[in-house]
């Protein structure tokens, strides 16, 4: 089975880059989404600072559940124009032209680590 590379940023502990398995065609299962943000999954495109093509996804109802502030997702999301907090684990990957999830190319996480470096996250 084939793997995609995304950035996971828990809402405890450090951010870093992990692999997780695709469907056939590459993109990311609705179910492993699910998963790593635990809940149902809401989307954000990011924008500006080399990081567009680049989708981040929380739980929809991390804050209903009471989930803990997500700090270095919120940095990331506000400093791209989202007036917003993040609670819950979070995670980023890349978008094809058809708006499926899909894994991270070396330019992207390149970017994503460059970005994160300068936000001191």
């Amino acid at each position: 089975m084939a793997k995609a590379k995304v950035l996971k940023i828990p809402a405890r502990g450090d951010w870093g880059f992990a692999e997780v398995e695709t469907e056939a065609d590459g993109n990311i299962p609705l179910e492993a989404m699910q998963s790593m943000v635990g809940g149902w999954v809401e989307r954000w495109e990011l924008h500006g600072h080399s990081l567009d093509g680049l989708d981040l996804f929380l739980d929809e109802e991390g804050k209903l559940k009471e989930k803990s502030y997500n700090p270095k997702a919120t940095i990331l999301s506000m400093i791209l124009l989202h007036d917003d907090c993040i609670v819950g684990d979070a995670f980023v990957c890349g978008s094809d032209a058809e708006g499926n999830s899909v894994g991270l190319t070396e330019s992207q996480e390149l970017a994503l680590r460059r970005r994160l470096s300068d936000l001191g996250i």
